[in-house]
C-alpha cells in the first residue's frame, strides 16, 4: 500500500498539468519588445472570441528587459 501512495504522490507532483488550473479566458505571451508580446497573446486569442482587455508588466533581468502580456477575452 505505501508503495502505491508513493507512485501517486509522484505522479501528481511531476504533472504540472494536474496541479496547475487552466485559465480558458486569458492569452499570455511575452517577448523582449512590448509590441511582439502584445501581437503574440493576440494572436492566441480564438476566433471569433471579443477582446476586453490587455495588460503588460515589465520584467526586468540582470541585463535585459522583456515584457509580459496577458490579453483577456469573452466567447
Amino acid at each position: 500500500m505505501p508503495m502505491r501512495l508513493a507512485a501517486l504522490l509522484s505522479l501528481v507532483l511531476l504533472s504540472p498539468g494536474v496541479v496547475y488550473a487552466h485559465d480558458s479566458h486569458k492569452a499570455r505571451a511575452s517577448d523582449k519588445s512590448l509590441e511582439v508580446a502584445t501581437a503574440r497573446a493576440n494572436r492566441r486569442v480564438p476566433e471569433g472570441a471579443t477582446v476586453t482587455d490587455t495588460s503588460c508588466t515589465e520584467i526586468n533581468y540582470v541585463f535585459q528587459t522583456r515584457w509580459r502580456c496577458t490579453v483577456t477575452y469573452s466567447d
